[in-house]
């Protein structure tokens, strides 16, 4: 992974900013103020089940997995995020509560991070953040939304069928056993789904 300069960072922001959310923004310098530039390599972790977290994280490369450690000590993934994707454990940054998950690194990632609530106070007084800041909420959590719907209404083969259609990049670039603990199955029954539904396809 080569080395970013902060201002190719956040030429780099700016970019995913408006391509993701098809909008441009005014006073943009004010916004890219807000945020600082950081890399972290792979099996690291940004945050840790335990810890006060108020970052907004925007990733310019690379990829995190958000996961929970259940009553039995498993490790559950909640979701992926790659790059130009936004994130930000906003349910305990509202809340001024510690975080219950934890976002680890597993591909080398470039992030812009800034402080959620400074960039809400920014959103106060510039209109184009504040629609910025509501598309990136309803994103996630709609991203969230359509993970539970499969678990608790589809099937196993419903479900990586689901996973296929909608992420078939991390088909590849993830180990199956994320993938089975992503889809609420074992990584033999996930194994046992692919050969059949790729076998037929």
């Amino acid at each position: 992974m080569t080395k970013t300069s902060l201002s190719e960072a956040q030429i780099q922001l700016q970019r995913a900013f408006e391509q993701q959310h098809k909008s441009t923004i005014k006073d943009w310098n004010l916004l890219a103020e807000k945020f600082h530039y950081r890399e972290m390599a792979a099996l690291e972790h940004w945050i840790n089940a335990g810890d006060f977290c108020v970052e907004l994280c925007v990733i310019l490369e690379g990829l995190l997995r958000v996961y929970y450690i259940d009553q039995a000590g498993n490790e559950v993934n909640q979701h992926f995020y790659q790059a130009n994707e936004v994130f930000a454990p906003i349910s305990a940054i509202i809340s001024n509560e510690p975080c219950q998950y934890y976002i680890q690194v597993l591909e080398p990632v470039k992030l812009m991070l800034a402080d959620y609530n400074e960039l809400h106070e920014v959103a106060s007084e510039n209109p184009d953040w504040l629609r910025l800041e509501i598309k990136m909420l309803q994103t996630v959590f709609l991203k969230n939304a359509k993970h539970e719907a499969q678990l608790l209404m589809g099937n196993g083969e419903q479900r990586f069928k689901w996973f296929r259609k909608e992420y078939p990049e991390l088909l590849e670039r993830l180990p199956q056993y994320h993938v089975a603990s992503f889809l609420g199955l074992t990584p033999v029954s996930l194994s046992r789904l692919r050969k059949k539904i790729e076998g037929a396809s």
